[in-house]
Order: structure tokens, then C-alpha cells, then sequence
């Protein structure tokens, strides 16, 4: 590979610089129905979306800033979920958790993305688009690794005794689980609890990963509600949905292999 010398390289930078102000500079009157058309072209630089997103926040135009957001997420979404999808597979996330935490990390990144393009002190975005969105992808995949306990300081222990009486809604909620199973799927899962010595789904639950024992100790056995859990976790509402979904899905299939085994 070729390596630039320093002036090269900053020729290639205001050339660059000076390509996306003609773009900008020639767009169609601000908010007219050329100008939408010419940002929603497939053409049109992020860097120059980015731009504008900034100047309908500044013109107090939400409207409009929010429906260039709406172009930029469009435009950016096939290849940050294709992202988020192949990193959570290749850092060994079981495939069970996957799913649900590419939605997340995918989420994050839009988060994230929109505060960026929102903040001026941060003129970057209108420079170089790509590489300021592989720096908040970094950010934001560690920030989930540690949230989900992927990568994470020491804790605190949770307790082990678990009280009998929580166990039943949580059989109810593993039932109701699998929306899309028929009914004798759900018979079948049924008798697989009702087969089952209530310490063997103690000692499930048990060795769920932490992140899943700490939220099912709290929901089934301190009652408490999602957002109370987030709170506890440092985790978003839709973090604590997910992990409990995961869970659930985890401890429905642990128990009907268990019961089909010999």
C-alpha cells in the first residue's frame, strides 16, 4: 500500500472539504420541494445531510431537521444492522442473545448518531461521516459488552434461595413466552413443568449468566417492575425487555430438552 505524504494528504482533505461546501452551496432553496428531493437522492453526501440536519436545528425547524434524520437513519440502517449482526457473531455472543442485542446495539447506534449530528461542537460529522460513525460504533459495542456483562468488573452476589411461590408466575411467563407456538406446543411445555422437581428449575435459573439470574431474581422474586429493574441494573427499559425475553426463551428450551433426553 501507497502511503501519502503529509501534503498529499492534506490537499486530499481540502479538496475534499471544498467538494462537499459546492454540493452544499448549490442545494435548491432551504425546505423547498427540490431541496427535499435533492437530499433524499442516494447521492447526496452524508457529510452535506449531516450539514443540514444542523442547520434546520439552528433555523428551529424540527420538522425538518427530524425528517433529514429520518433520511440519514435510512441511509445508514442496512449496513450498521449487517454491523451490528456480524460483530455480536464473532465475539461468541450465544446465538440465542443475538438477535435481541443487535436490535440493541443497533438501537444504541442511532442513539448515539442522532446526539452527534445534533451537537455542533462536533463539526467532524460534516467532514467525514464514515469515520465518525466507525468511532461511535466502537463506543457503543463496548458500552453494550459491558452493560450485558461481556465485559465487566467484579459485582455483587446475588442470593441463591429463590422462594417457591415466585416459581409459578415464572412458569406462567415461560409458558406465554413462545407468542407464536401452538397449542400443543404449550400443552407439551405444560407437562414438561408439571414433570419437573421444582429444585431443577431453581438450579436453571441458577445457572443462567448473571446478567439473566440477577433480573429473574428480581422480577419473580422481589416483584419488582421493569423499570424499577433498569434502574437497579443501569440498564434501558428496552435492555430489561430483551434480557428478559432471552432468559425466558433460554429456560423454555433448556426444559424441553431436558425432558426429551432418554
Amino acid at each position: 500500500m501507497v502511503e501519502l505524504a503529509p501534503a498529499a494528504t492534506t490537499d486530499l482533505v481540502n479538496d475534499r472539504k471544498l467538494r462537499l461546501a459546492r454540493i452544499y452551496q448549490t442545494l435548491p432553496r432551504y425546505a423547498s420541494a427540490a431541496y427535499w428531493r435533492a437530499l433524499a437522492a442516494s447521492s447526496m453526501p452524508l457529510e452535506v445531510l449531516a450539514h443540514c440536519v444542523r442547520l434546520a436545528q439552528a433555523r428551529g425547524d424540527q420538522e425538518g431537521r427530524n425528517r433529514i434524520m429520518e433520511i440519514i437513519v435510512q441511509r445508514t440502517q442496512t449496513s450498521n444492522e449487517m454491523w451490528a449482526r456480524y460483530i455480536l457473531h464473532h465475539v461468541g455472543i450465544p446465538s440465542g442473545e443475538c438477535a435481541a442485542l443487535a436490535d440493541d446495539l443497533y438501537a444504541d447506534l442511532c442513539e448515539h448518531m442522532i446526539w452527534a449530528l445534533l451537537d455542533p461542537q462536533r463539526p467532524f460529522w460534516e467532514e467525514n461521516f464514515v469515520q465518525c460513525m466507525l468511532f461511535e460504533r466502537k463506543h457503543v459495542f463496548h458500552a453494550l459488552m459491558v452493560r450485558e456483562g461481556h465485559a465487566r468488573h467484579p459485582g455483587s452476589k446475588v442470593g441463591l434461595r429463590i422462594p417457591r411461590s415466585s416459581f409459578y408466575t415464572l412458569e406462567q411467563a415461560i409458558l406465554q413466552e413462545e407468542q407464536s407456538s401452538t397449542a400443543s406446543e404449550d400443552e407439551r411445555l405444560q407437562a414438561v413443568l408439571r414433570s419437573i422437581e421444582l429444585e431443577d428449575l431453581c438450579a436453571l435459573v441458577l445457572a443462567l449468566p448473571e446478567r439473566f439470574k440477577a433480573l429473574l431474581l428480581l422480577i419473580f422474586w422481589e416483584d419488582r417492575t421493569e423499570k424499577e429493574v433498569a434502574g437497579m441494573l443501569g440498564v434501558t427499559d428496552r435492555t430489561v425487555r430483551n434480557r428478559l425475553r432471552a432468559a425466558l426463551n433460554i429456560l423454555r428450551d433448556t426444559l424441553v430438552r431436558k425432558e426429551a433426553r432418554p
